[in-house]
């Protein structure tokens, strides 16, 4: 099995994903620089288009809103207690995206 060497950029990069939560806004967003494969960016624009299908201006979705959503999934209702106990405010901040949503 290979290892994967690291570029300094990437080393550095990382280390910045997780930060503390002191101070933080939760609610407030960040763009951030993500690597993926070709293949699964394609897959993920085929998702796009098939979610799009028959929907009307207003109901179309981006490549970013759908990634949103498909890793807003991965969170159970369990992980939002426990990060709630790491990072007050984690569960508000949940529940402002969800209130953005319907809004």
């Amino acid at each position: 099995m290979s290892k994967r060497k690291d570029h300094p950029k990437e080393q550095n990069s990382r280390a910045v994903v997780c930060r503390p939560s002191f101070g933080r806004d939760l609610r407030s967003r960040r763009i951030m620089e993500l690597e993926l494969p070709e293949f699964l960016i394609y897959a993920l624009e085929q998702r796009v288009v098939e979610a799009n299908v028959g929907a009307t201006d207003h109901e179309s979705s981006t490549l970013n809103e759908y990634i949103e959503t498909e890793l807003v999934n991965l969170v159970t209702v369990r992980d939002v207690a426990e990060l709630e106990i790491t990072a007050p405010g984690f569960g508000a901040a949940v529940q402002n995206w969800l209130d953005q949503l319907r809004g």
